[in-house]
């Protein structure tokens, strides 16, 4: 979202930075590529590293069909920490956890020193309870909508302005490339959070379980950047669009768009039309349209060419991006798998 610089009357914005006022258009590119590319082979690593250590764990091949020689390490461990009083205590003595994590984590509340209420400590074991009952693409979404919180109450603190406006606002006058990323965590009012907090829980989690916590995170985190760039690139058309500007819009659009191509016949409502469930299909390329006749006719109030970018980009990525990367998870799991080889053989 574009944003005044005379939006707050205790503190005027100027812009700073190592470009001295000029836009540069080479930086935020290569920065932007390396970003990229570095993001999707660090989440690809992790998801191969993740999928081994399942192939690996006892209770990923014995945990839906019970373990036939007696309990499990993990199960053992579960019930000896479940039947500490203090955990008895605090949760009852039948309470049902869904792994040795939630169990653990359970331990260490009910341990908390004394001096913490007991109420506050059932009120941490309840949040516990419902955390460790998401899926891990819900547990994703959830994260990112806390970090957006955390930077939105950072905004709030007066002191910190000019610190916010350094970090977590992108203006292509700075020369900062960085911010392209950091921005799309930032929201100076309540309502821009909001509703970019309501589209990532509602699109979000869905698309996150459809293609891994890991796929998931590279996609937000770049469809951010790309989106934040595609504005700034474009940028030195206009004079009117070399403003700052923030948001998580673009990255939320991209998993709109994903989710449109991933569940094409669902519904959703409208906040101004909340009981006409409309079609994705539908709603979507008509939200896109907008913002391409806000981006052809300069309209500034909101960021039309981070929002198309982001839309757009999450279609092709459910089109031709998800393939790619299961091309790179086989090339890393091979590589993976021969270095293996090599080193049993050095042995």
């Amino acid at each position: 979202m574009a944003i005044s610089e005379a939006e707050d009357s205790q503190w005027e914005y100027r812009p700073d930075g190592p470009s001295g006022g000029q836009v540069l258009l080479l930086r935020p590119i290569i920065w932007t590529a390396v970003f990229t590319t570095g993001v999707y082979y660090l989440c690809t690593e992790s998801f191969v590293k993740h999928r081994e250590q399942l192939r690996k764990s006892s209770h990923y091949f014995f945990g839906r069909f019970g373990n036939l020689y007696g309990a499990s390490t993990d199960d053992s461990q579960i019930a000896d920490l479940m039947s500490d009083p203090k955990v008895q205590s605090l949760v009852g003595w039948s309470h049902a956890v869904t792994g040795l994590s939630h169990a653990k984590t359970l331990s260490r509340i009910a341990r908390l020193p004394d001096w913490v209420p007991f109420e506050v400590k059932r009120t941490v074991a309840a949040f516990a309870d419902r955390w460790h009952t998401l899926s891990r693409g819900q547990r994703c979404v959830y994260t990112i909508a806390a970090l957006n919180a955390v930077v939105l109450g950072m905004w709030q603190i007066p002191r910190l302005l000019p610190f916010m406006a350094r970090t977590f606002m992108h203006d292509p006058r700075t020369g900062r490339s960085y911010t392209l990323l950091t921005s799309s965590f930032s929201h100076r009012e309540v309502w821009h959070f909001a509703f970019n907090t309501i589209g990532l829980v509602s699109f979000g989690s869905t698309v996150a379980n459809a293609m891994s916590v890991e796929q998931f995170t590279a996609f937000y985190l770049s469809a951010g950047a790309i989106s934040g760039l595609a504005s700034h690139l474009l940028s030195p058309l206009r004079a009117a669009l070399i403003i700052p500007s923030l948001g998580a819009s673009g990255a939320v659009y991209a998993v709109v768009g994903a989710s449109m191509m991933l569940n094409p016949d669902s519904k959703i409502a409208l906040i101004f039309l909340p009981f006409v469930p409309i079609a994705i299909s539908h709603a979507f390329p008509a939200l896109l349209a907008y913002d391409f006749l806000g981006a052809v006719l300069g309209w500034q109030k909101f960021g039309h060419v981070a929002h198309l970018t982001g839309g757009l980009l999450g279609i092709a990525y459910v089109k031709w991006g998800m393939k790619q990367w299961a091309q790179l998870v086989r090339s890393i799991e091979a590589r993976r798998a021969k270095c293996s080889k090599q080193n049993s053989i050095g042995r």
